[in-house]
């Protein structure tokens, strides 16, 4: 276990690593829209496929931290631990995160079996549209996340 994390909080490099990646998700996004646009859809995609593989992986750091490692200790010791204002982010991080995973997912499953087609497609009006939605979601849960990441280890 990594014990000390990098960024000066009480959180764990863990944590930490998690945090980087969820920072950086959002403007991986970002550009990897600008690729699309650009019509390198080929690039899209693995950027696309990264940023989510790299955010599961992220997730699960932070889940192995928060039950196996020591960030629910470095938690506890917050100013907001067991506050209603921490319950209430949180119940907003969790109703926006799971299903902007979930509806990333679905798209890049469904995206991923229609590439090989010609490009646009059919597919391609709903995929903008589900992927600005995905967008979305992923600016405000990432947002959210820094948010209780600062009450929950830096305050």
């Amino acid at each position: 276990m990594l014990s000390t994390g990098f960024l000066g909080t009480r959180a764990d490099a863990f944590v930490d690593v998690a945090m980087v990646v969820f920072l950086a998700a959002p403007f991986l996004m970002a550009y990897a829209l600008r690729l699309a646009a650009q019509r390198s859809y080929r690039a899209h995609r693995r950027l696309q496929v990264g940023v989510l593989l790299a955010g599961i992986v992220a997730v699960l750091l932070l889940e192995g931290s928060i039950r196996f490692g020591g960030a629910m200790d470095a938690f506890t010791v917050s100013a907001f631990y067991g506050t209603t204002a921490m319950a209430g982010l949180f119940a907003v991080h969790l109703a926006v995160a799971v299903p902007t995973f979930i509806g990333w997912c679905a798209l890049a499953v469904l995206s991923w079996r229609r590439f090989p087609r010609v490009l646009p497609g059919s597919f391609s009006v709903r995929h903008r549209r589900w992927g600005r939605l995905t967008f979305v979601g992923l600016w405000l849960t990432c947002v959210t996340g820094v948010a209780l990441y600062v009450m929950s280890f830096a305050l």
